[in-house]
């Protein structure tokens, strides 16, 4: 925890920063904290960062608009502290003027890692999806068209996020990605299979309504995220995936196959 006499020093140097060394285009921000006496693993701690970042926002008032060059030398020339700082500025950011920083947050997107994918989209984006999910659900989703093959599957956990959170999302975030099964998924079909397992432990009931609504269907596609997303054993789907492994079709007989061994292990311990 920040003392009271360190937050003072901080938001003296913070300030000192913002009038004397940003104008300049000294996007050196980790001199305002680099003093600060504790650290965690070798490192700054994170909420000395949150603090600093949230305060240099505050302090900057409506010319944040003129500090674009800072926000993007924090993403891409500063490591991991500066991309901790993004993170914060971004959260506050972009709600007041999303056309100005979107393009930013996208561009820091495409050359984030998996590891900076989940903390900019739950702590930047996600709270723009609860609060307008009408707005933003439609950016989301086209995401998952993006060639990198991590950002579509940062957006499904994204989207995972939103629907433990708010019940109301689900059904139209389960029948964009079920809309999408008729068609060649090839490597994204593994963010399917996420999306479905996660639904299980969300709403069992809605789950066991796309395997009533799909199940009688013979898409290898289909039948292939349905048997990979079997968790537990249920007497509807054991009778779906019996069907399926007596199919002609080589990958439905071997995703049926799969899941038939699945169920029978859970339909044991039910028993026992």
């Amino acid at each position: 925890m920040i003392t009271i006499d360190w937050k003072e020093r901080l938001d003296k140097d913070t300030l000192d920063y913002l009038e004397n060394k940003l104008p300049n285009k000294d996007y050196d921000f980790d001199i305002i904290f680099n003093a600060y006496p504790e650290r965690v693993n070798g490192k700054i701690p994170s909420e000395v960062i949150t603090y600093v970042s949230r305060t240099l926002v505050s302090k900057m008032g409506k010319t944040h608009v003129k500090y674009l060059p800072f926000y993007r030398h924090l993403w891409f020339k500063k490591g991991e502290v500066g991309r901790n700082g993004f993170i914060t500025m971004m959260s506050r950011l972009l709600p007041k003027k999303p056309e100005l920083y979107m393009p930013l947050f996208e561009e820091a997107m495409e050359s984030g890692t998996p590891s900076d994918l989940s903390p900019l989209l739950e702590r930047v984006f996600l709270p723009l999806l609860r609060k307008k999910p009408n707005e933003y659900l439609p950016v989301v989703y086209k995401w998952d068209a993006n060639p990198n093959p991590e950002i579509p599957k940062a957006t499904v956990n994204l989207l995972i996020k939103l629907m433990r959170r708010e019940a109301d999302s689900i059904d139209g975030i389960v029948a964009h990605y079920v809309n999408q099964w008729l068609k060649p998924l090839e490597e994204s079909q593994l963010n399917h299979i996420t999306l479905m397992r996660a639904l299980y432990k969300i709403d069992l009931d809605k789950y066991m309504q796309v395997w009533k609504e799909h199940g009688h269907l013979r898409d290898p596609e289909t039948v292939e995220i349905l048997c990979a997303s079997v968790i537990d054993w249920d007497p509807q789907i054991e009778e779906f995936v019996q069907t399926w492994t007596l199919s002609g079709n080589a990958r439905v007989k071997k995703a049926a196959m799969t899941a038939q061994r699945t169920l029978q292990k859970r339909k044991k311990k039910v028993k026992s």
